[in-house]
């Protein structure tokens, strides 16, 4: 996690986790679905996209239904003090939902709740 004097860090995926990033219109119903059980959520308001950190290898069958698995590379994660309204330095990045002491969301409750989503966005 990038410390409190850092802006949004670059880290590799599929060391502590793998990203399951969804467009930002079905990211906001599993938020308000799953509510203080979403776990955290990284938005990018200039992809217009939310994403969920799940322990490396819990997404690898969600892609397809509009889930973006990221495994390779890096994902770029705002440090903690970047919530909600508290855009600094013009990052795009916030944690929607803040942190936990894991960063990890539940991937059994984070799966269901993104099959429904995405049968209701017609992806699946």
């Amino acid at each position: 996690m990038p410390g409190k004097d850092e802006g949004v860090v670059a880290l590799p995926c599929h060391r502590w986790w793998d990203g399951a990033r969804v467009p930002a219109f079905v990211g906001e119903r599993v938020v308000a679905w799953l509510r203080a059980e979403a776990g955290p959520v990284i938005e990018d308001q200039v992809a217009d996209s939310y994403t969920w950190l799940v322990r490396p290898g819990a997404a690898d069958a969600w892609e397809g239904a509009g889930v973006e698995v990221l495994r390779h590379g890096s994902l770029p994660v705002p440090p903690p003090h970047f919530t909600a309204g508290a855009f600094s330095g013009g990052a795009s990045l916030r944690w929607l939902v803040p942190p936990t002491a894991t960063c990890l969301s539940d991937p059994a409750r984070l799966a269901a709740a993104l099959r429904l989503a995405g049968r209701e966005a017609g992806h699946g």
